[in-house]
Order: structure tokens, then sequence, then C-alpha cells
């Protein structure tokens, strides 16, 4: 399911939009985490373990159908709770990838924006609501950095903060992803839970920097 530049500008409305309530009985209704959400992050989270013990598990039979489910729930503004964001936005961040002459791409880079939209607004909303231990807990800065890094990578071959990496065909090494280093200062990367960026540097060796042409 390949989603259009307006279905995605739509989604992205609705995803912003929830939590807004006319009535109490749905202000109560917005304080309960989606279950169906819950257990497809558990579901995630079970079949990597076991694909990582195993090495037999076809993560994208699996991946299609969740965020398919995803993209239903968020049309029928049912992602409401920032732990129904977070969750929905890990599960959209396992978008398939494929090589295309030579280059790795997506087969929907525009999931990755989708997460990162909906993982800023939990961060906003826990903020809100000062609840630091759950923003600690699921490491809520670091997944919106690590959201954005995918969407610019799959898109352009280029990250902001430094969290991604890819492999090297002629060295076979995984090396850091290309880094546009006029994108992020080090504050910023400290703001998200990502080293700075001489420490990444001299820890591993990055790919060079794509033509922009």
């Amino acid at each position: 399911m390949r989603v259009t530049i307006i279905q995605l500008f739509t989604i992205l409305y609705l995803a912003a939009s929830v939590g807004c309530s006319a009535t109490k009985q749905a202000q109560v209704i917005q304080n309960e985490d989606n279950l169906l959400i819950e257990e497809m992050y558990k579901k995630d989270i079970e079949i990597r373990e076991l694909d990582a013990k195993t090495d037999t598990v076809n993560l994208e039979a699996y991946d299609k159908v969740h965020r398919e489910k995803i993209f239903q729930l968020l049309a029928d503004n049912k992602v409401i709770t920032p732990k129904d964001k977070i969750r929905a936005a890990w599960i959209l961040q396992h978008t398939a990838a494929k090589i295309c002459d030579g280059e790795l791409t997506s087969l929907s880079p525009e999931n990755f924006l989708l997460a990162y939209k909906l993982s800023s607004s939990a961060l906003a909303e826990l903020e809100k609501k000062n609840d630091t231990a759950t923003i600690r807990k699921q490491n809520v800065p670091r997944i919106i950095a690590l959201n954005y890094d995918r969407y610019l990578l799959y898109s352009f071959g280029y990250q902001k903060f430094g969290t991604q990496f890819v492999f090297d065909d002629t060295s076979g090494e995984m090396l850091l992803a290309p880094i546009d280093i006029t994108l992020a200062t080090d504050d910023e990367r400290k703001k998200y839970n990502v080293e700075p960026l001489h420490v990444l540097l001299k820890k591993y060796k990055m790919k060079s920097m794509p033509n922009k042409n």
C-alpha cells in the first residue's frame, strides 16, 4: 500500500488533530491506549526477537499488515494517546527497503516522515504532562531522531543526526550513513539523545555524501 502525497497530508492532519474532544465521554476515551496498536507493537517486538535468534521470520509479511492497520486507524482517528503514537511510529518505521541502481531506497519513505510526526506529537504531549518517566523509558527523543534520519536517508541519501548505518559493498563494512553536517548542531543532537558529531566520527567510518544533483 503506497501512500500518495494527498493521503499523507490527510493522515498528518488527522495525527496532529487527535486529542481535540467536545465531550467528556470522548475525553475519557482519549485517555485509553488503543489495545490493537499495543498488540501489534508487542507482536512487532516478538517477531524481531525470534528472527534475531532463528533468521527464519518473513518480517515484511507481518510488517505490511501492521502498517496498513495503522493507516486505517489513523484515518478513523483512533491513534490518540502518546503511547498510541509512539507504538504506531515504531510500526511505521519498519518499512521495507530495496536496492535501486546501487542505492538504498525505501518502498514508502513518507512512512518515516509520518512516524516522525507521530513521535514528535507524542513527545510534545508527554512534556506538557511532565511525564518524564515515559519519555525516558521509551527514549522518545531518540525515536524522533531515528525516524527523521530514516526519512532523509531513504529519500535523499543522507541523514541529519547520525543514527543510521549502511552496508558498504566495497569494504564489506557497516558504515555510518552520510551526515549533512549543516543540518544539526551538537546541542540539538544532545536534545535527541544522539552523540556529538566528533564522537560519532571518531567511533565510526562514515560513507561519503551522495551527489545532490
